[in-house]
């Protein structure tokens, strides 16, 4: 419903703007996104990081228009349970404490919610064979993933830093179950 007032709200400005009519289309996931730019059913499409790459790969002549400021340097954080034990964590080695622990990322297809914590995990000694069950948990988004942590389902989630801090600001999780143990490094 958010999403609906604001991107038809802007949806309305390009209109006026640009003398095309713009319409703001939903969709279900990043999958669809990319397939429905790749079809031509969307012409403009707010993309993340790798879905914007494998949009870019699936259709000749595709380009990058825009990019927030914010997105030069985005991070992700790793949240944890309180009662997993898990503390902060001061440097990327000390991700080795993540062996053997229930992890959760986001969509399997979100840059801050896998694709970049997956990176840093692989760059510090931490495999997905490494993590408890053999592999990670999808919670299939950032919200999700903050709520299975809180719960005690997994014991580690990470995801974008920005949903978390709004997910903060707004008191839609207890501080008392869930804190950061650690921010990673800016990437674009």
């Amino acid at each position: 419903e958010k999403l609906n007032r604001l991107y038809g709200s802007l949806s309305d400005e390009l209109s006026d703007s640009l003398n095309v009519a713009v319409r703001y289309v939903p969709v279900s996931n990043y999958a669809a996104a990319v397939s429905a730019f790749r079809s031509g059913s969307l012409d403009l499409v707010w993309f993340g990081g790798l879905t914007g790459v494998q949009a870019r790969l699936q259709t000749p002549g595709a380009m990058v228009l825009a990019q927030r400021d914010i997105d030069a340097e985005f991070t992700s954080v790793f949240i944890a349970n309180g009662a997993s034990g898990l503390r902060p964590i001061t440097s990327a080695d000390q991700l080795v404490q993540l062996k053997g622990r229930r992890l959760a990322f986001g969509s399997e297809s979100s840059t801050s919610g896998r694709l970049m914590p997956q990176y840093f995990l692989g760059e510090n000694g931490v495999a997905m064979a490494d993590l408890a069950g053999g592999g990670p948990g999808f919670s299939g988004s950032h919200d999700a993933t903050i709520a299975l942590v809180e719960s005690g389902a997994y014991e580690v989630g990470a995801l974008n830093e920005q949903v978390w801090r709004s997910n903060v600001d707004e008191g839609r999780m207890d501080p008392d179950k869930v804190a950061v143990i650690w921010r990673t490094p800016p990437y674009v």
